[in-house]
């Protein structure tokens, strides 16, 4: 394992949904934990939980909640109605779909249901609990040479995916990531992003760099 600097790491991520049959060593696994943990809590609670699957048997129970989950979701929003680059895009997360309970590992990424506090539950800020950790450990992977792909699709189906995993009541599944090591065409860099000056304003909404300095 080869670390590269944070810049590159994150200069390069991207989601990663081909992966090869190589194994991922378990000194890798618990060195993007140990990132994940190292991620700001709301009042440093911590209510966050790993759960590492590598089983087969339990890995192809969770693909196949996963598909169903997929179909039910290709009904929504049928291909023939999206863009181009958005029919891409999901069919790719569609392959994954298909392969899911093969990748290498699965990270089942779990919250204690009262870390945020009942008033932010269901809402945006719940996330601000978990996703910091989440993006640390994908960082982290990015940083071993170990893609990923974060997923909530199970969600669809969170009490049976709850069930089969063991997971208590009090916990909440936030996310589910693809980890191994980047197979078929799929690769690091090259995401295509909107311009900078699209989406940064200074000072006023809308207002460029030159005009918030007028201010």
């Amino acid at each position: 394992m080869q670390d590269i600097s944070l810049f590159e790491a994150i200069d390069s991520q991207r989601a990663i949904r081909q992966f090869t049959d190589d194994p991922v060593p378990q000194d890798a696994i618990a060195r993007i934990l140990r990132a994940a943990i190292r991620a700001p809590s709301p009042s440093n609670r911590q209510g966050w939980h790993f759960l590492i699957i590598r089983d087969p048997g339990v890995k192809k129970r969770i693909g196949e909640i996963y598909w169903r989950a997929t179909q039910e979701a290709q009904q929504e929003s049928p291909s023939n109605l999206m863009e181009a680059n958005t029919a891409r895009i999901h069919k790719s997360a569609d392959d994954l779909a298909r392969r899911i309970g093969k990748v290498p590992v699965l990270i089942m990424a779990c919250l204690e249901i009262r870390t945020a506090g009942p008033s932010s539950r269901g809402t945006l800020t719940l996330g601000a609990a978990i996703y910091p950790a989440v993006q640390n450990l994908m960082l982290a992977a990015r940083g071993l040479g170990l893609g990923t792909c974060l997923t909530t699709r199970h969600r669809r189906f969170e009490q049976e995916t709850k069930k089969l995993l063991g997971i208590p009541e009090t916990m909440d599944t936030a996310a589910l990531i693809a980890l191994g090591y980047p197979g078929g065409e799929d690769h690091f860099g090259g995401s295509r992003r909107v311009p900078l000056e699209q989406v940064t304003s200074y000072e006023h909404w809308g207002q460029s760099q030159e005009q918030g300095l007028q201010v």
